[in-house]
């Protein structure tokens, strides 16, 4: 049996589900085939809401594609199920192949999915899938395969899980072969063969020291996160599981002796630093002895030590980043991130502690909430205000209550999502809505804004004044304008050091 793998991505092209799935049947003697779809918010074509729309020609590309193959798979996340919609619509449209869904927002939503899909695949998918092509290869029933569940004679069959895979070591690496991949290029707005300058072009190229930006190589060492967080769907994805670190460093080996351009390795983990000390002693050793490559990874202020930092920062550790979320107590009871500032900002100041060693790091807030008041807000600004500086970017997220998870429960409870589509899929994550409070905490994250500046906009008295209704416009304003201006910055930083090829491939980007 042939299976085509589809999955519409962010910019990079990294689709962790598809290729250890890829990985996982191509080691089973199975063919398959992959399709990366990349589309950042640059290639975004904005109607009335955040919809992305592909090309007619596109859609015919993956149509054919799909008619010289048994089973389409998709793959993807909640913010993606218009693109979804769109592939699988095409695909029913003109064959009559079987599509089969999968990833987190299946997984959260396997009765919507099954509206559009004629299977879907929830959790983990590697023994699932093997199970169902089995069964189908020897014409016998497969309705009964666990993980997986069916549209049939009208109705839906609902099969029980599977306990989670506890030995990730016996997992095939990542599949990363150029063979019977297929990318869609920004460049000639087609689907193409996927070669090894699409590769280059895809790979994250993420920051090191002096401005510079490198070809970066994205994997996990785990699966799962240790924290339990409300708003997120690692909280019902599964436990946390690590592999080994002779099998980090393995898979490492092979990339670099496959690709020997790539520059900077990013573990992608929820939590990478959730690991023991102990582990990080061995791995430190090993990744510097056989990698060598510098490296990002994500931390959480309870999983960051110096132990840690030490073992990581000699074995190439560049740049950390972590999420903070909010500031108020009251909403860290909310997000189950019972993290007391102080641990934040002693987290904060270990780091800034390496600043000779390490990149100014990320930090991550969460804004919109419709629970919080704008007391809860000012909390988060002063918290942030704190943070000793410089750090590197103020990630600022809108809450989105993506189903699965324990806010979205209680959101949908309390009436506070009225369609899905609009409230949810496309609502856009990454641009928080315009208020007073809502802009301070961006300017808090620029550098050039003076600390005492914002402390004293954020007084009660002036966030009275200038939280009125009706100003919304002119807060998304500001927003837009002070967006241009980093982007010019960003342009003339690039123009002064030289980095034409930034340049080059932010303008490939927005065609």
């Amino acid at each position: 049996m042939k299976i085509l793998f589809i999955t519409p991505t962010p910019a990079d092209i990294s689709a962790f589900g598809v290729r250890i799935l890829s990985a996982y049947l191509k080691r089973e003697g199975y063919q398959t085939e992959s399709v990366f779809l990349p589309g950042g918010t640059e290639q975004l074509r904005f109607d009335q809401e955040f919809v992305y729309h592909y090309d007619k020609r596109i859609m015919n590309q993956i149509v054919e594609l799909g008619k010289k193959s048994d089973i389409v798979g998709i793959s993807f996340m909640s913010q993606y199920l218009d693109r979804a919609i769109q592939i699988t619509s095409a695909i029913k449209k003109s064959t009559n192949t079987t599509v089969i869904w999968g990833g987190v927002h299946s997984t959260a939503k396997p009765e919507e999915s099954l509206q559009y899909a004629d299977m879907v695949c929830l959790y983990e998918g590697e023994e699932a899938l093997m199970e169902l092509l089995r069964k189908i290869s020897a014409g016998t029933d497969y309705y009964d395969t666990r993980n997986i569940w069916f549209k049939k004679n009208g109705g839906i069959v609902k099969n029980d899980s599977r306990p989670y895979l506890q030995d990730l070591d016996s997992l095939p690496f990542f599949d990363f072969d150029l063979d019977g991949h297929y990318i869609l290029d920004p460049v000639k707005n087609e689907i193409v063969r996927m070669k090894e300058e699409h590769l280059k072009r895809h790979l994250p190229r993420l920051s090191y020291f002096h401005n510079q930006f490198k070809i970066t190589y994205r994997t996990m060492t785990s699966r799962g996160c240790p924290h339990r967080c409300t708003y997120c769907a690692s909280s019902f994805m599964g436990t946390l599981r690590r592999r080994s670190v002779d099998n980090v460093i393995a898979e490492l080996v092979e990339i670099r002796r496959k690709y020997p351009f790539i520059e900077m390795i990013n573990f992608f983990d929820d939590t990478f630093f959730a690991a023991p000390t102990r582990y990080f002693e061995e791995f430190g050793e090993a990744y510097k002895k056989h990698i060598g490559l510098p490296f990002h990874a994500q931390c959480s202020p309870t999983t960051v030590n110096e132990k840690k930092l030490d073992c990581l920062i000699d074995a190439g550790l560049v740049f950390t980043e972590m999420g903070i979320q909010t500031g108020s107590e009251r909403t860290q009871k909310l997000y189950n991130r019972m993290v007391a500032n102080d641990k934040v900002l002693e987290a904060a100041h270990l780091i800034h502690k390496y600043r000779s060693k390490l990149l100014p790091p990320n930090y991550h807030i969460i804004l919109d909430n419709p629970w919080e008041t704008e007391e809860d807000v000012r909390e988060t600004l002063q918290l942030i205000l704190q943070l000793p500086r410089p750090f590197g970017k103020l990630c600022i997220a809108s809450l989105i209550f993506f189903p699965g998870t324990e806010l979205y429960k209680r959101a949908k409870a309390e009436g506070l999502i009225k369609d899905e589509f609009t409230d949810i899929y496309r609502k856009p994550f990454i641009y928080p809505s315009g208020t007073y409070l809502n802009y301070l905490v961006y300017l808090s994250g620029l550098r050039y804004v003076p600390q005492w500046l914002l402390k004293f906009l954020s007084t009660r008295t002036l966030i009275k004044l200038f939280s009125r209704k009706g100003l919304t416009g002119f807060y998304e304003g500001l927003y837009r304008i002070t967006e241009l201006v980093q982007l010019v910055r960003k342009g003339a930083t690039a123009l002064f050091i030289g980095d034409f090829g930034r340049i080059s491939r932010y303008v490939k980007r927005a065609k």
